[in-house]
């Protein structure tokens, strides 16, 4: 997972952002030299009915394999049909851009439906995450990042965003319990 932080936080400092552009996107334009194969909008559930379909920003491997995706559900009821394990897969990453005046309780929400949703396929909550980040220079989400990530995340600088970048050796050991915004607090209007 290291060299994965490693090669992540190189990508951010070498980031030209182009307008319209995706974070994941730009940070897969900066990583073609990559010792890792690095899969964008890698699909990790299909709904039975093909209706559907949970998307991955970053696949990350540790070679080429272009064999077909496989996908199955683990029980005949199911909705979802799950990405099958395969011994290239190495980690997800997910990547979000917040504005300036998002609150922390928006974005601790959107950082728990990507968690959460990764680790509802198994196949994908075995392997390593890692949650990237851009926001305005000035916002502040170490607690989030902490509470979350504890020491393993790191935040970069560059112009006048602030990249937070959080991993985990395995998805499915990420502690979900405690919350900085509880979740039944009311919205304002």
């Amino acid at each position: 997972m290291k060299e994965i932080i490693l090669e992540l936080s190189d990508a951010i400092e070498k980031l030209v952002p182009v307008e319209g552009e995706s974070l994941h996107h730009a940070i897969l334009n900066v990583t073609k030299k990559s010792s890792f194969v690095w899969r964008a909008d890698y699909t990790i559930a299909i709904a039975k009915d093909a209706s559907k379909t949970k998307v991955s920003n970053l696949m990350v491997c540790n070679e080429l394999n272009e064999m077909p995706q496989t996908f199955k559900v683990k029980r005949e009821q199911d909705f979802w049909k799950k990405l099958d394990a395969r011994e290239d897969y190495i980690a997800v990453v997910e990547c979000t851009t917040f504005l300036e005046d998002t609150n922390i309780c928006d974005i601790e929400t959107v950082a728990r439906d990507v968690m959460r949703s990764r680790k509802e396929v198994h196949n994908v909550a075995t392997l390593g995450f890692v949650w990237v980040v851009s926001i305005d220079s000035k916002v502040n989400l170490d607690t989030l990042f902490q509470l979350y990530f504890k020491e393993s995340y790191i935040s970069l600088e560059q112009d006048e965003s602030k990249y937070y970048i959080g991993w985990i050796e395995k998805l499915k050991e990420l502690d979900m319990r405690h919350f900085i915004c509880a979740p039944t607090r009311k919205k304002k209007d």
